[in-house]
């Protein structure tokens, strides 16, 4: 790895259902940077004690510890978490804003809850990194609706601010279909193409009904400041693959 590039992971670790394996994971890999979804405040403060890293979090809504609609209620959303110092934050919500957030409490599914770009500014030697994260707008078996089809103009407004951009997430919405393909028009798509899917039947509630589907649901987009290496999905973490990446600065 170059000596001011960063190696960057991205995975929806599907709430506390596998800290465990996240644990392992980001042992494991050491990276500079992680970005997760569907990440419970408490526990990316835990991880961030534990691995020395520094974290930020935007919410989506309150969640509940046991049974996800029910009390005790907690903030869950997206996180950063950083090896390297953190310059900035920002937190822009491209649905609703962060004050209906974090009153909000879970529905079922997250696809009414507020949706935030969280985007840091990450300084490595002589070099900063902006890498943004979310969670976008879940549809029903993967096809785009009127709802995902505004929420992604209302992002891609709120991209424009971050002319420079690695950007990591669950999209919610398959390579190859008008979601996925749309945010690649504006975005490099890095994720190599013989991947066909970044969901892990072997630990998705669904299993075999989406056992090899085309499912590459999970992006790693950058503009054109960045040059991704290295780039891998890993399995066995959550019910979706983790992104791994080497990530160097090239204007």
């Amino acid at each position: 790895m170059e000596k001011d590039s960063i190696k960057l992971i991205s995975v929806n670790i599907e709430l506390a259902k596998h800290l465990g394996l996240v644990r392992a994971f980001l042992e494991k890999e050491k990276p500079d940077i992680a970005c997760l979804q569907e990440v419970c405040e408490a526990d990316l403060k835990e991880f961030a004690k534990e691995f020395e890293m520094e974290a930020v979090f935007a919410q989506m809504s309150l969640i509940g510890k046991g049974e996800y609609t029910k009390p005790p209620f907690a903030p869950y959303g997206v996180g950063i978490l950083s090896r390297l110092p953190i310059q900035s934050v920002q937190r822009p919500y491209y649905r609703g804003d962060e004050e209906t957030a974090k009153q909000r409490e879970f529905q079922g599914l997250s696809r009414d809850d507020p949706h935030p770009l969280l985007c840091a500014s990450i300084k490595k030697g002589d070099q900063s990194f902006v890498v943004g994260t979310t969670h976008f707008t879940w549809t029903q078996n993967g096809e785009p609706d009127d709802l995902q089809r505004n929420d992604l103009v209302s992002l891609l407004r709120t991209l424009e601010k971050f002319p420079e951009t690695v950007l990591v997430g669950d999209f919610n919405a398959p390579r190859g279909r008008e979601t996925f393909d749309t945010l690649a028009r504006y975005y490099k798509d890095n994720i190599p193409a013989h991947y066909a899917t970044s969901i892990d039947a072997n630990l998705h509630h669904d299993g075999e009904k989406v056992r090899n589907k085309l499912l590459m649901v999970d992006g790693l987009f950058t503009t054109l400041q960045y040059e991704c290496a290295n780039v891998r999905l890993q399995d066995g973490i959550s019910d979706h693959m983790a992104i791994v990446a080497e990530i160097q600065r090239v204007l």
